[in-house]
């Protein structure tokens, strides 16, 4: 896809509908979509699918759409719950990593934040002894005309505590953003902390 635009999948795009419904409600949920030209999408949700649905550019409004209700600070707030919940939908309805299930701990991880820059079309996964992997965001879309003093990439975070918590067990590691393009640097870049 390097010539082309990269797409988001169904699922992806179903699991941000979902996500968001939980947390803002159908009736946000469609201001939200309807603001940004894609209430198509709630009226006719995509199914749980890895076929291609919107380009990444699209679905980057989503989430970017939050920062005029929120600032700033409150749709870092809620992108890492939309990553949180995103993830946990693709995972517990769209069973996406249910054959990674006998895997150790690390391995599990490794595959599961692999499969997850595979159909969201985000960053790179690399392998890191103790925690597995750390996620590496250089193609980070919500970052893209913010300036912040801290990291503002939360939703990967919120993907990463899922796939983490999925794999070692609840809280054990928390996720932390170390670079931000949001603050100036080259890219964004995560690593996992033992609790």
């Amino acid at each position: 896809m390097s010539e082309q635009a990269k797409m988001a999948t169904n699922m992806a795009i179903r699991a941000a509908i979902d996500g968001i419904t939980d947390i803002m409600g159908e009736k946000g949920t469609k201001i939200i979509f309807r603001d940004i030209g894609l209430g198509h999408l709630v009226e006719n949700p995509p199914g749980y699918t890895w076929d291609p649905c919107i380009t990444t550019t699209e679905q980057v409004k989503i989430y970017l759409s939050l920062i005029p209700m929120l600032g700033l600070n409150g749709a870092v707030s809620i992108w890492r719950r939309i990553g949180y919940t995103n993830t946990k939908y693709v995972v517990e309805i769209g069973h996406a990593i249910d054959h990674l299930g006998d895997l150790p701990a690390h391995e599990k991880f490794f595959k599961g934040m692999e499969l997850f820059s595979l159909g969201s079309g985000k960053g790179k996964v690399l392998p890191h002894e103790e925690t597995g992997a750390h996620f590496d965001v250089f193609d980070c879309l919500l970052c893209e005309g913010q300036s912040s003093t801290r990291p503002i990439c939360a939703l990967y975070e919120g993907v990463m505590q899922y796939v983490a918590d999925w794999a070692y067990g609840k809280g054990i590691y928390i996720p932390k953003e170390t670079k931000c393009m949001g603050k100036g640097d080259d890219t964004c870049y995560f690593v996992l902390l033992k609790r």
